[in-house]
């Protein structure tokens, strides 16, 4: 076996150089597949395999290959060879297992979201939905168009605190409270009262089962309403940002309204707003990672967005 299948195998270092049988048939046929090569393998005078290893499992080898003139590896290289590959099999095993959480979480959240929005004869509806590819990982960011009664369109936007599967998890709860809540026909300030009852009730069934990540649950989300026939606009919010709204002739602003608590706050009211919209108007939705970034000012971005 050549030095870096027996690491693998075995789970342990393999230190070995010229003279041990099984380092020497494994050099000849190293030779015979690149003969061109000869020069290099006629110089190794020691090789060091160390397996990389993570929570009991082996993730491949790391292959160290010394050349004559310089000594042949020691017991002392080997031990310290296998205390840096140690270290950085559990940094190779953190980023296999963020990028599996992150496909996880993606996946649920896509499955969630809605595909096909429903056609309304006097609304148009577009979306865009692009996952942040931080370090961070996937939010609890959601959106969805309601249909309602008399040709009206619930509209629907939040953010879930924290980040992957739990976040994506609590979203679909919310997600799902939202549309059961609208086909009762409660108004957004109703509506969102309602739903900050659910998530308190959560946070709290978290922190009776020691579930800290739920326990600490907490939500932002924006409901509106809007009547084609009078071509009124009614929307509460909880604690997220306001919609931008672009008029026919072309001017921008962000919708005056009261950001109200954020979900999870409990006993505090919120407060509906309503606004004509001239026909043509554009309303845009969207979720704090639009304009939040480190390296900016939230309200600079909002003002640069319009």
């Amino acid at each position: 076996d050549s030095p870096p299948a027996r690491a693998m195998r075995e789970g342990r270092v393999v230190l070995t150089g010229p003279g041990d049988p099984e380092f020497d048939r494994w050099m000849r046929t190293r030779e015979a597949e690149a003969p061109h090569n000869r020069p290099f393998r006629e110089a190794v005078c020691s090789v060091l395999a160390v397996p990389l290893r993570a929570r009991g499992t082996t993730l491949g080898v790391a292959l160290a290959v010394r050349t004559a003139p310089r000594e042949p590896y020691a017991v002392e290289d080997a031990v310290l060879a296998e205390e840096l590959a140690g270290r950085a099999a559990v940094s190779v095993d953190n980023a296999r297992r963020f990028a599996r959480e992150r496909s996880t979480a993606l996946a649920i959240q896509r499955s969630l979201l809605p595909r096909d929005l429903p056609g309304q004869a006097a609304v148009e509806v577009a979306h865009r939905y692009l996952p942040s590819a931080s370090a961070a990982g996937i939010g609890g960011d959601w959106f969805d168009v309601i249909p309602l009664s008399g040709s009206r369109v619930g509209l629907v936007v939040g953010d879930v605190v924290g980040h992957g599967i739990p976040s994506t998890a609590t979203m679909g709860r919310l997600c799902t409270a939202v549309r059961t809540l609208a086909d009762v026909d409660l108004p957004p300030d109703e509506l969102l009262t309602h739903l900050d009852d659910l998530v308190t009730h959560l946070a709290a069934v978290g922190a009776r089962e020691g579930d800290a990540e739920i326990a600490e649950l907490g939500a932002t989300c924006l409901y509106a309403v809007y009547d084609p026939v009078s071509r009124r606009l009614a929307l509460a919010a909880a604690g997220h940002p306001a919609p931008a709204l672009l008029l026919p002739d072309g001017s921008t602003r962000i919708v005056t309204m009261t950001a109200g608590p954020p979900l999870g706050v409990g006993g505090l009211p919120f407060e509906a707003t309503e606004l004509e919209l001239p026909e043509g108007s554009v309303v845009a939705l969207y979720t704090d990672g639009l304009v939040e970034d480190r390296d900016r000012d939230v309200d600079h971005a909002t003002e640069e967005m319009c």
